[in-house]
């Protein structure tokens, strides 16, 4: 009896060691970097709703960090939770100041217009790129206005 309790004593002290190594084990090391910024148009008048998305460059698969913009335009990026920050290196980005939903048949005159030119939605055509290389970077996102895609 006194050995079944003394290995269960030993249990019960290597149980919590293991669960912390792999717990730390499973940590990133990956580098990074506290990131803000301001979303605004040409004339500085602040982009006052909508999404900012980051996505790494350099990496497959690419990893997101996405920020909410706030009625002064402003926004704060996270990667794994809110507000954590993004990872260090090269991203490309995207802004989604509105979002189309269906062709707005079905709802006439209720589809808000898209205030910021349709090219920041995808990455591919947005021409945001940004390296981060430091920890604390405010960014300056200078967007055009949707009313240039029809010029």
């Amino acid at each position: 009896m006194n050995k079944f309790c003394s290995i269960r004593s030993h249990l019960r002290r290597l149980i919590p060691l293991v669960l912390l190594s792999v717990l730390v084990g499973c940590g990133s090391d990956r580098q990074m970097a506290k990131v803000t910024g301001t979303v605004k148009f040409p004339d500085g008048t602040p982009v006052t709703s909508g999404t900012v998305e980051f996505e790494t460059v350099d990496q497959k698969p690419p990893v997101t960090a996405t920020g909410e913009i706030n009625e002064a335009g402003e926004f704060k990026l996270g990667t794994w939770m809110p507000d954590d920050g993004v990872l260090i290196g090269k991203h490309r980005a995207v802004v989604v100041a509105d979002f189309e939903i269906g062709t707005g048949a079905e709802r006439p005159n209720l589809i808000p217009q898209s205030k910021v030119h349709s090219k920041y939605r995808e990455f591919e055509t947005s021409g945001l790129e940004f390296t981060i290389e430091e920890d604390d970077m405010d960014l300056q996102i200078v967007v055009d206005p949707a009313q240039l895609a029809n010029k």
